[in-house]
């Protein structure tokens, strides 16, 4: 059983008291974005289905009407708690919740068709770890999907973009780049089927202030992070499509999606 370590820590810190923004957040719930990643994956009715780092269970909850069974998996109690409550809320009986590390799955290997993560593993303390533990449990010929933010290739924004992460939520690690996603999951064991660079949210941009708000940043914090947006080089403000609204701060992510079989 793996022990908790400080990244642990500040994850269950930061996330435990606003798990029902999460249940609700634009992007994270983004129903259109869920429905395509489930048209993408395409499960059967028979699947059972693990998604790690569930979070308020936005992922967990597209996929349980379409199989057999959903265990929604997270490190924070509160997370599971909420991923229940909607659950009930659309009359889904088919989730399960388990508490527990990423990189220590409580699961017996080949137990799963799908294994899935979204939007959390830059938040991982050992990313090689957890997708190993991801391909372990996956049985053969199933499928892991990984969506995640992510940085270009180019150094520099690479950089820039990861200390504006963790500026405003000290439990982010890294946002990896495609190339590096490509290498950790072949290093798993696992053959990539499907890899695509899209935006976070591809029908509007992030909000500044929700951003900031939906996590609580500190306000010392949300001060300098506003004047970074605002000195923004025309390289990293082309990047993330910045964008000024009087007082309001527009920008998005890029997103990586892959979709690895198990050989």
């Amino acid at each position: 059983m793996a022990q908790s370590n400080p990244i642990h820590d500040l994850v269950a810190a930061n996330f435990g008291p606003v798990a029902a923004a999460y249940a609700s957040s634009p992007g994270h719930a983004n129903r259109k974005a869920l429905d395509e990643l489930v048209q993408l994956v395409s499960p059967t009715s028979s699947d059972a289905v693990l998604d790690i780092a569930t979070g308020a269970g936005n992922v967990a909850l597209a996929f349980a009407h379409h199989v057999a069974r959903v265990v929604a998996f997270d490190l924070t109690p509160a997370m599971l708690d909420q991923t229940l409550k909607t659950a009930a809320e659309r009359g889904l009986t088919n989730v399960e919740t388990v508490q527990g590390f990423a990189e220590d799955l409580p699961f017996e290997d080949e137990s799963f068709d799908i294994v899935t993560v979204r939007l959390a593993p830059h938040h991982y303390a050992d990313i090689q770890k957890a997708i190993d533990e991801m391909a372990r449990v996956t049985r053969r010929g199933g499928k892991v999907v990984i969506v995640d933010t992510t940085t270009p290739e180019d150094d520099e924004l690479h950089r820039e973009i990861n200390e504006l992460e963790k500026l405003r939520d000290n439990s982010h690690v890294e946002n990896y780049r495609p190339s590096h996603w490509r290498s950790m999951v072949e290093s798993a064991g696992l053959a990539v089927a499907h890899e695509s660079v899209g935006l976070y949210t591809d029908d509007f941009k992030m909000d500044f202030s929700d951003w900031v708000e939906r996590i609580r940043t500190p306000d010392p914090e949300v001060n300098e992070l506003r004047l970074r947006f605002r000195s923004a080089s025309p390289a990293l403000a082309k990047s993330i499509h910045l964008e000024f609204a009087g007082d309001r701060i527009l920008f998005v992510w890029d997103q990586v999606t892959l979709i690895a079989t198990k050989k």
